[in-house]
């Protein structure tokens, strides 16, 4: 019985060379079409089967390569598939891969709660069952029963999805690898992962989880070295399969909410959560190096050693990966000097939406639509624009009333600021904003997540001039989590992206529930510029938070102000920091949603909209003196169709 080497000498002696420039190029371009042909599917149709559909393709690949262009004499042994035996090594690499990724998930969940980045629970287990017993939520105790019946569920779903990881482990470890083999082991094995992590981009594309592919990438190369190592390893492809289904399920789903809090916005931070944040990737770095230091990859490969003629001639898959990166530098740099050549000419194609006005050391973009008043102000949240308003601006202004959105400097249309541009100085730009455009208050002011700290800054400076308050899911100024560090990351690579022009191809990295002025605008709106401007942002994080936490808190301090705060559900500790800033007015009321987006105006206008509405009215009714209920129950019907509540009512 022939083993694997000497199948692939046996191929070798038949060809050639070693290395087949046409199996690789076949295998990555129906690799690679399949999940975008699925793509296009959903983007018609909205049925999505990019993922399933996705995973079956890359094994069609897989499996038309080795049958049609390869033709290995054995394709099970050619693949990775067999030998089978020794049973007693198998199994214990598949035990291996079993235990492995849930192990790693722990320690990366305990270092991110040593680190404050992960929001454990060890009393309610509130994450747990927020997602698997929402009924018994506000519990307290182990729920032994939840617990197992999740670690039932996910060991179930490993086991159902087993043919779809087979596919994926099929494709990655058993034909790919091998093929870059000739590389060397470490290029191999780090080129393979960066092409596996790129097969994914269709899942990103079109969802508005743009922002998760860079730390997705990370985890995808750190994760396909180890599963390498259990590849060459074991000989087989058999444990790679069973720890890449417990990664996707007891880890992402079981492990990873296991012991957290039910914290919405903190288990949704790619940049920090469990093994795919930054916690997991100093975990696997230390496992990388363990096995380093313990010669385990040397001996790994050793076990499987690429024919000498397979090393003697590796020169073309070296010139087909050196033109694979002088592509994307060449791209790059093409994307660089046409984003350097048209940006001077932005202003002429990306016309101005509202008007510039002039601040003195820099110019900030204010839109104002309708005319009624109280004029209600819009201030956006960290890293978007003003036309992130623009559909909710179009609505008020269909029954006349006044709503203004603007830019902070150096945002979109905005010109950058001088000095540091912290929260103080985003309240003081404003307020100037608004007296030099001629805009008259008291206004309504809709601040949502960072927007929610300018408008409270704005209100402790200048309480006059604020009519009511809406805020949406308002940043928490108390919080002990680095989410500058993240921020500022994830700024950098938007700017990169927008430098060499990659924002140029289209609106496809944007959210698609944006408004169309956003989506039409995109250069700009989402232009290097931007990303500068909120960088430079989290550079204040620490003294805009400070200069929030120094403004009173005791609860009816505000006096008799309207104020609503919409939350998104799910985080209890925000929604408990929420209900404190309703507070801080007898007319205060506090609101969880039905949604846990935390960009409530996208994910539920119309419930923004009611409460703009509202606050609005309650304004006016004050300067009229009152209205007569019925003439209020037209006016409302005019504005929406909504009926007053009870706190709209003169």
């Amino acid at each position: 019985m022939r083993s694997i080497s000497d199948q692939y000498v046996a191929d070798a002696r038949q060809g050639p060379s070693g290395i087949r420039r046409r199996e690789l190029t076949a295998f990555l371009i129906l690799a690679f079409t399949i999940p975008w042909l699925l793509w296009l599917v959903r983007a018609l149709t909205g049925i999505d089967l990019v993922a399933a559909g996705g995973m079956l393709g890359v094994g069609v690949a897989t499996f038309v390569t080795v049958r049609w262009v390869r033709r290995p004499g054995d394709i099970p042994r050619d693949t990775a598939m067999a030998p089978l035996r020794p049973t007693g090594r198998l199994v214990r690499f598949c035990l291996i891969g079993l235990a492995a990724p849930p192990a790693f998930a722990f320690l990366a969940v305990a270092i991110g709660a040593l680190a404050g980045v992960y929001p454990i629970d060890l009393t309610g287990f509130s994450g747990l069952r927020a997602v698997y017993a929402p009924e018994t939520a506000g519990q307290d105790g182990v729920p032994v029963g939840t617990i197992l019946s999740a670690l039932a569920v996910n060991l179930g779903m490993s086991v159902l999805a087993l043919p779809l990881f087979f596919c994926e482990e099929w494709a990655w470890r058993g034909f790919l690898l091998p093929r870059l083999r000739p590389l060397g082991l470490w290029p191999a094995l780090l080129l393979g992962g960066l092409i596996w992590g790129l097969w994914h981009l269709p899942g990103f594309v079109g969802t508005g989880t743009a922002h998760r592919l860079v730390p997705f990438l990370v985890t995808v190369v750190l994760f396909n070295v180890l599963l390498g190592w259990l590849r060459l390893a074991s000989g087989l492809i058999w444990p790679c399969v069973i720890a890449h289904a417990a990664n996707n399920t007891l880890v992402n789903a079981f492990v990873q909410v296991l012991f957290a809090a039910d914290d919405r916005q903190a288990l949704s931070n790619p940049w920090t959560l469990g093994l795919g944040g930054w916690p997991g990737w100093l975990v696997m770095l230390a496992v990388i190096a363990a096995l380093v230091a313990g010669d385990a990859f040397r001996r790994a490969a050793a076990r499987e050693p690429v024919p000498a003629r397979m090393r003697a001639r590796p020169r073309r898959l070296r010139r087909m990966v050196t033109g694979v990166f002088t592509v994307v530098l060449v791209a790059a740099l093409t994307g660089a000097a046409v984003q350097h050549s048209l940006a001077p000419t932005d202003p002429r194609r990306y016309a101005i939406p509202g008007r510039l006005v002039d601040l003195g050391s820099h110019h900030l973009h204010l839109r104002c639509l309708g005319t009624q008043g109280p004029t209600v102000v819009f201030a956006s949240g960290w890293g978007d624009s003003s036309t992130t308003w623009a559909d909710l601006q179009a609505a008020l202004a269909t029954s006349g009333r006044r709503s203004c959105a603007y830019d902070r400097a150096g945002y979109a249309w905005s010109s950058p600021g001088t000095g540091d541009q912290d929260v103080t100085a985003q309240a003081d730009d404003l307020a100037a904003l608004l007296s030099r455009a001629g805009e008259s208050g008291p206004f309504v002011f809709v601040g949502h997540s960072w927007g929610g700290h300018v408008a409270r800054l704005f209100h402790a400076r200048w309480p006059e001039r604020v009519a009511g308050m809406v805020l949406l899911d308002p940043a928490d100024e108390h919080t002990m989590k680095d989410l500058a560090t993240p921020a500022a990351i994830q700024a950098g690579v938007w700017s990169a992206a927008a430098a060499v022009g990659l924002l140029r191809t289209g609106d496809w990295m944007v959210d698609p529930r944006e408004p169309r002025l956003t989506r039409d605008n995109v250069p700009v709106v989402f232009g290097p510029a931007t990303w500068e401007a909120a960088a430079a942002e989290m550079r204040t994080y620490d003294a805009s938070t400070r200069a929030v936490r120094e403004q009173p808190r005791t609860a009816g301090s505000w006096g008799s102000l309207p104020v609503i705060v919409l939350s998104a559900r799910g985080d209890q500790p925000t929604i408990t920091h929420h209900s404190q800033i309703a507070a801080l007015s007898t007319r205060g009321r506090h609101i969880v949603a039905s949604t846990d987006d935390h960009y409530l105006h996208l994910a539920d206008p119309a419930l923004v909209l009611h409460h703009i509405r509202g606050i609005a009215r309650q304004k006016a009714c004050h300067q009229t003196g009152g209205e007569p209920a019925a003439a209020l129950l037209r006016r409302a019907q005019e504005e929406g169709g909504v009926r007053p509540t009870t706190t709209a009512t003169c």
